[in-house]
């Protein structure tokens, strides 16, 4: 796949380096709590409270974090499934150049719809089940113009042998087939119309274990064979090990530290992300090290704690923590943290 840079005439958004496909600056989604007869808005869930990352052409930014603590959400929101409460997310079309897709027009998000695709986390619920696996993958091809009659048959039949399915089966049903074959044709429909970013929520958290090796290694694939850029969503940090560039570690709707995959998994700098790494497995066992167990939950995202939202549970927290939001600063090349005390700390990682 390549790129048409002739055609991106758009603005270049701030904090936008060469070869950055998505730049997300303060994204905030704030859900109203409404209560009584009148529904009236007693309250907000902070969702996503203020998250900025940018994403590389080519590149796998991996998206973790405990459940609830906006991941998915900020998946959506770049997808424009939600729309946000505040911030930006400028995406270097390529044909229409950089867009801010929250304040898009309806046109200019259909043409950039063919460029961005989502791979769901049920492979089955995602799939209509009265639907042929040649109207499932076929339709996009159909609604945006690109195939249709034989043609059609061809590049669907084309794309099944890309996923590793046989052709013969595009007038199967979704029923007809395992949960692993089932996210490969996910996977087929996202790729029909070889878009720049695929947002992959949780694509494997479905399947068995003897699975999921198979279908991030067809995901890594494709991302060689097509120049795809991924999103990779998810809470086994083994996986996203496996198949990320970078990690963004997510913490109550805020970014707490993002940093190159190598880094950060063997030099983390937040306590947070210290407490989910003492939790990956690790088959040599005199390599084991010890499991840290946070105390308390996590906190209620429409009533999260004052300064940092970690305090409550981290056992490095200082007086500034329980008072002041720690600002996300860049202490390495490539490497931020929103910590207070990230200079002063040193943190175990998962080789360490």
């Amino acid at each position: 796949m390549t790129t048409n840079t002739s055609a991106q005439t758009g603005t270049v958004p701030a904090g936008a380096v060469d070869g950055d496909l998505l730049v997300v600056r303060d994204l905030v989604k704030h859900f109203p709590i409404r209560k009584g007869f009148w529904s009236k808005i007693v309250g907000h869930v902070r969702a996503v409270d203020g998250v900025s990352f940018n994403v590389r052409q080519g590149e796998t930014l991996g998206l973790v974090g405990e459940s609830g603590c906006g991941k998915t959400t900020t998946s959506r929101l770049v997808m424009r499934a939600y729309q946000p409460t505040g911030g930006t997310i400028h995406f270097r079309d390529r044909t229409q150049g950089w867009l801010d897709i929250p304040t898009a027009s309806a046109t200019q998000v259909r043409g950039v719809r063919r460029n961005l695709q989502m791979i769901f986390q049920d492979p089955y619920s995602s799939l209509n089940p009265r639907m042929t696996l040649l109207d499932i993958i076929g339709e996009p091809l159909m609604v945006n113009g690109v195939a249709k009659g034989s043609e059609l048959q061809d590049r669907v039949a084309e794309l099944l042998r890309l996923v590793g399915l046989h052709p013969e089966y595009m007038a199967r049903y979704p029923h007809a087939f395992s949960g692993g074959q089932r996210q490969r044709v996910g996977i087929a429909r996202a790729i029909a119309l070889e878009p720049q970013l695929v947002v992959c929520d949780e694509p494997v958290s479905a399947l068995d274990v003897s699975i999921q090796a198979q279908t991030l290694n067809l995901l890594e694939d494709l991302q060689a064979r097509l120049g795809l850029t991924y999103i990779f969503v998810a809470h086994d940090l083994s996986v996203v090990q496996h198949v990320s560039t970078r990690v963004a570690v997510m913490y109550v709707g805020r970014i707490v530290e993002c940093a190159p995959t190598e880094d950060l998994f063997f030099t983390p700098k937040h306590p947070y992300t210290e407490a989910l790494l003492s939790a990956v497995p690790t088959p040599d066992p005199t390599r084991r090290g010890s499991r840290i167990f946070l105390a308390g939950e996590v906190p209620d995202a429409s009533n999260p704690p004052p300064g940092c939202h970690f305090h409550p549970r981290c056992r490095y927290a200082a007086d500034i923590c329980r008072t002041t939001v720690p600002p996300l600063t860049e202490i390495a090349p490539g490497h931020t943290v929103a910590c207070h005390m990230s200079d002063q700390l040193s943190l175990t990682g998962v080789h360490s």
